[in-house]
């Protein structure tokens, strides 16, 4: 079976986004573009996914953590993870964007440790939800560069080649940062995450009970009884709760408005959110804001 090459947008920001994918295996994107204005997404990661900086700035939210990727360098985030990216270009290049990326199934790092002698890079455990900003060297920079001829080619490549290019990219990371490596070893070990951690984590974020179970490693039902278990209450009214409290404490303590306010901790909708609002607290948000004056 041969790897499919798909062409992204291209409309939006003048140059290069093609994207090749092998089942089984994962992608690899390439993204070169002229980005005179900060482009942003957001997006639950189905798989593993590892990304290579090479001109211009990323700048990643990840739960309540902010992450900042110039040239030169890489970050790993594991599968069922949310994260919203913004991707600026270079002021000082012609407003250049430049990244490669990688999304790793698990069959394929399962392979790639099958090869390796994985006591050499066990060393000090990392943390399951730890992600960690890493500098690339020449080594991984060759390799990056040893891609562009598989994106610029129109001949069909066998999804064996392309194993072998991620396999290659695994062992290049192993030389060239075992604490990275660590990462990777790690990633299926832990496949449930602590829920604590997880509801704190992503509570003021606009999440579906399905996607928040997702990002836990639970199934939606398995979610909801431990939940209430831990909790003693639904996960809706948790959360709701949690979200109008710090909607409140947001109100009382900044010059933020209420669409802010209302945006800040997860809802959509100001109307929505000021109807739950008075209804928990007997008083309206804009009745809040009155109390600053």
């Amino acid at each position: 079976m041969n790897v499919v090459k798909q062409i992204a947008d291209q409309d939006s920001f003048p140059g290069t986004h093609i994207i090749l994918t092998s089942k089984g295996i994962g992608t690899i994107e390439i993204c070169r573009q002229q980005h005179t204005t900060p482009f942003h997404k957001q997006n639950m990661l189905k798989e593993h996914f590892l990304l290579f900086a090479m001109e211009g700035v990323n700048e990643l939210r990840i739960g309540n953590q902010l992450f900042s990727l110039k040239k030169g360098d890489m970050l790993l985030i594991k599968k069922a993870t949310y994260v919203e990216i913004i991707k600026s270009g270079n002021a000082l290049n012609n407003f250049m964007y430049e990244s490669v990326s990688f999304t790793l199934k698990k069959d394929i790092i399962i392979d790639f440790i099958k090869l390796i002698q994985t006591d050499d890079y066990l060393g000090k455990p990392v943390p399951d939800d730890e992600v960690i900003v890493h500098s690339y060297g020449g080594r991984l920079q060759s390799f990056l560069a040893s891609l562009q001829p598989y994106f610029d080619d129109n001949e069909n490549i066998k999804t064996e080649l392309f194993k072998l290019k991620i396999l290659e990219l695994l062992f290049d990371l192993s030389q060239e940062n075992p604490r990275f490596l660590q990462q990777l070893i790690h990633l299926n070990r832990y496949e449930t995450r602590d829920l604590v951690k997880t509801m704190e984590a992503y509570c003021f974020q606009p999440h579906t009970l399905q996607e928040l179970a997702h990002i836990s490693g639970r199934s939606l039902s398995s979610f909801r009884r431990e939940f209430e278990s831990l909790y003693h209450r639904s996960p809706a009214k948790w959360i709701q709760e949690k979200r109008l409290q710090k909607a409140k404490d947001l109100l009382l303590s900044t010059q933020l408005t209420i669409a802010n306010v209302c945006d800040e901790v997860g809802y959509e909708n100001v109307s929505h959110f000021s109807r739950l609002y008075k209804s928990h607290f007997g008083f309206s948000p804009s009745e809040t804001k009155k109390q600053l004056l």
